[in-house]
């Protein structure tokens, strides 16, 4: 990625830069969501087998931190309704932030 970023950093000066600004920030901000969801839902399982109900502060907490990850818009509000309206649906989220259904994610 440290490509990218000289990349970018030679091509400031072009009318396009904002554009390819825009574009490489899509893409870290997904990556960086995978990595969150994976180290969250791991934390998740973990409460949730140790018996945390989902109207608990700590499962809240996590309701809410799972919230900001998609990105906004649509898949925000699809990812709501089909993870975060019930204890079910948090058990019916993917080990893997891939398996996420398209509209939902990033």
């Amino acid at each position: 990625m440290s490509s990218v970023i000289s990349a970018l950093g030679k091509a400031k000066d072009s009318p396009l830069y904002g554009l390819l600004a825009t574009m490489y920030n899509q893409i870290e901000k997904r990556n960086s969501a995978n990595e969150s969801y994976k180290q969250i839902r791991l934390l998740l399982e973990d409460l949730l087998a140790r018996g945390y109900s989902y109207e608990t502060v700590e499962i809240q907490t996590i309701v809410e931190m799972l919230k900001e990850l998609p990105a906004y818009g649509a898949n925000t509000r699809n990812f709501t309704k089909l993870y975060l309206r019930d204890e079910y649906g948090l058990r019916k989220l993917p080990k893997d932030p891939t398996r996420i259904p398209k509209g939902h994610w990033h």
